[in-house]
């Protein structure tokens, strides 16, 4: 999901702009979340991981973690979201670029 800030000037078409809408599409997604991986953008970070539930029940009987990673180069996301109260975020500290590509050969590797 990419949202928009009122700082941007001609966004990607997928971007929503309206930062009202890109919020309820934001809840929307995290509601039904098991995993959240934000990447690179401090304030989308901060403000997803503000939305999302600790806990899923899944089925009748059985409670699981909602994980959530932040990946950049900075600490500053999880030191907000650590502050905050949200203990399941973790950090990957390095450049987007090289864990996009990490992953991707790991995914590439394992299935082909």
């Amino acid at each position: 999901m990419l949202a928009g800030s009122i700082r941007d000037d001609g966004p990607l078409p997928e971007v929503i702009a309206d930062v009202y809408r890109a919020q309820d599409k934001m809840r929307t997604l995290v509601r039904s979340a098991t995993t959240v991986i934000a990447l690179a953008t401090q304030l989308h970070a901060i403000a997803t991981g503000n939305m999302v539930p600790s806990y899923k029940v899944v089925g009748e009987d059985r409670v699981r973690p909602v994980y959530f990673y932040t990946v950049d180069m900075s600490e500053f996301a999880i030191n907000k979201l650590a502050n905050r109260g949200s203990l399941t975020a973790r950090s990957i500290l390095t450049n987007v670029q090289d864990f996009v590509v990490t992953v991707e050969r790991g995914l590439r590797k394992r299935f082909g």
